[in-house]
């Protein structure tokens, strides 16, 4: 693993080992340096102003006569260029001149069920029934065009491939190609990407069309995008582009993907990352898909610009794309991200009535943005309505894996998408008449697990220990998933821990000195049986899953503990805790250590002042 533009500093791995790592501050900022300076185009004023739009909801663009007309909030409206809408394939120069002038399990589980999941109040009928606004089209960019001739050539275009140049040479690429042809998530990403860079430049000339392909493939297979994959997966989109090797929609989707999602926060920076790949994908040819819109809906939503999100979505209705379950349930996180739990549930049952198949995935969703739109109550409704349907009808339970999880997500997707076809299919025919695909959707449906899992508990501690303040209620909740033979992640100890910070230190509280102590040794105990193992020397098993690492030292963890020891028990026991935790945890990044030395001073001269 090689970051050329990046100053790296240590983290620990998954494997327990040192790895390299960046906070989300220093990669933009030295992503930006690397950038260096250049010259401003009509599409970097397009990009800003697109993503400027986001800021505020009252900054979404209007339809003018004259063409494509931002609010008067954003300062490069007037530089902007009429857009004409395209649909399908929108880069011919032929087509375009056209669009110019045409321009002047045992028991069946019912949906009512499933609506009755997140129905915790009893609601207007007709609130579901209002008809939606008349769609408004706004384009989001400046159509790009290619010769008419290039239009129809395929996308994947054939090309030589060269035999390699000596033994050695064979040796490496075949041993590459080895690793590629595990199953995607069943490698480990560095040594897969290591492998690659040892092969002599140029070296995509000497790998077939299809081994590209699988390499793509296993780069995108990752828990997380902001898990250190982005260098790694654009570096291979350079080489593809420097050899002039095709690029898939798929994999064009996963960079944007990767653009918007390789920090832990996403921004307004992120956001313009994901626009601008978007854009390089649509100069190279590639027209956008659903999916393309699936994931810039969600990078804005996530980023918190509603506006550009909104936009975003009357771009996918205006091309007739369909909705996906993926952008359904970003439907349900957008919701509650704006703070409205009846679009929450309305959402919810869209999605039930579009005939997705629910599972644990849709209802983490639904229960984060209940609790995230003011309704925690709601939350937790929701939470043992999970519990019951799991104990009473559903009998198959959730992988733990995270690969699995990501399979399963997919296969479900497809699954609803094939039932949809088959019922249109079957009504188009001459014999077609009324069809129902409830009986083959409720077998699937039983397939699907809904019991709750470690992300489902991990919201629930999250809202009682920043806000309820219901110590009782965390204990009951890390109990019920230690009973359920769930590991405690370690940011779910982070939360506790910064509760006892938030709501310690006065007295009678249940957020005690003793209760501190208690969840302390707890997570001492839980973090020494997960001490790891060294790899064995050339193993190619793929990285832990971060849901199923027992807990560990990090700076945000190490950080709680500290100022929650300082609010419970005073400075004396806080400097021990320290001492305790320096003897723990031997492979401390510098960075880290200083942090948390800086963050002790400041709370010994506080301590002072009122001594």
């Amino acid at each position: 693993m090689t970051y050329d533009l990046y100053q790296l500093s240590k983290t620990r791995g998954k494997d327990g080992t040192l790895k390299l790592g960046i906070s989300d501050e220093k990669r933009r900022h030295l992503a930006k340096k690397a950038g260096g300076e250049k010259k401003r185009t009509v599409e970097d004023v397009f990009i800003e102003s697109l993503v400027a739009a986001g800021s505020h909801r009252h900054h979404a663009p209007k339809r003018h006569s004259s063409g494509l007309v931002w609010h008067s909030g954003s300062k490069y409206a007037r530089h902007l260029p009429q857009i004409p809408h395209m649909s399908k394939r929108p880069f011919s120069m032929e087509r375009r001149k056209r669009q110019m002038a045409a321009l002047a399990i045992n028991e069946e589980i019912t949906r009512e069920e499933y609506h009755d999941l997140v129905n915790t109040y009893d609601l207007p009928s007709d609130l579901w029934d209002q008809p939606e606004p008349a769609p408004q089209h706004f384009p989001l960019a400046p159509r790009l065009v290619i010769p008419p001739e290039k239009e129809d050539a395929p996308l994947l275009a054939s090309r030589v491939v060269l035999p390699p140049v000596d033994a050695l040479h064979e040796s490496q690429i075949g041993y590459w190609c080895s690793l590629l042809k595990r199953s995607a998530g069943r490698v480990s990403q560095t040594q897969l990407w290591n492998s690659y860079q040892d092969l002599p430049t140029p070296r995509l000339r000497y790998i077939a069309d299809d081994d590209i392909r699988r390499a793509f493939r296993h780069l995108s297979w990752v828990e997380y995008k902001h898990d250190g994959g982005m260098p790694r997966y654009f570096s291979l989109i350079e080489d593809c582009v420097d050899e002039q090797i095709p690029i898939t929609t798929a994999e064009w989707n996963t960079a944007i993907s990767y653009a918007g999602r390789w920090v832990r926060h996403t921004t307004k920076k992120e956001v313009r990352g994901a626009v601008e790949t978007w854009m390089r994908m649509e100069r190279h040819g590639v027209e956008a898909s659903n999916v393309t819109f699936n994931i810039l809906f969600d990078i804005a939503v996530k980023a918190g610009r509603f506006a550009l999100a909104d936009t975003i979505f009357a771009e996918l209705k205006a091309r007739e794309m369909p909705l996906n379950r993926y952008f359904r349930t970003s439907m349900i996180y957008y919701a509650g991200m704006r703070g409205d739990g009846d679009a929450v549930r309305q959402a919810f049952r869209e999605l039930v009535n579009a005939g997705e198949i629910v599972d644990t995935a849709i209802m983490n969703c639904v229960i984060l943005s209940l609790v995230r739109a003011g309704e925690p109550a709601a939350g937790e409704h929701v939470f043992h309505k999970m519990k019951h349907l799991y104990e009473q009808k559903l009998g198959t339970e959730g992988p733990k894996d995270w690969r699995g999880q990501k399979k399963l997500g997919v296969l479900l997707g497809r699954a609803a998408k094939r039932l949809r076809k088959d019922k249109q299919n079957h009504e188009a025919s001459f014999f077609g008449g009324p069809y129902s695909a409830d009986e083959r959707r409720e077998g699937f449906q039983k397939a699907a697990p809904i019991k709750p899992n470690t992300r489902t508990y991990r919201v629930l501690v999250q809202h009682h220990a920043y806000t309820s303040g219901d110590l009782d209620r965390v204990r009951e909740l890390l109990d019920e998933m230690k009973k359920e033979g769930l590991r405690v992640h370690g940011s779910v100890y982070v939360h506790v821990f910064r509760g006892f910070w938030q709501h310690g230190g006065s007295s009678y509280t249940a957020w005690s000195r003793s209760s501190l102590e208690e969840l302390w040794e707890r997570f001492l105990v839980a973090s020494s049986l997960g001490e790891p193992e060294r790899p064995v020397e050339g193993s190619v098993e793929p990285e832990e899953s971060e849901e199923d690492r027992a807990p560990y030292f990090t700076r945000s963890l190490a950080h709680g503990v500290l100022r929650a020891f300082y609010k419970c028990a005073g400075r004396k026991k806080m400097l021990e805790v320290w001492t305790e935790i320096q003897g723990r945890w031997t492979d401390v990044d510098d960075d880290d250590e200083r942090a948390l030395k800086a963050l002790i001073e400041k709370l010994v001269r506080e301590d002072s002042m009122y001594v």
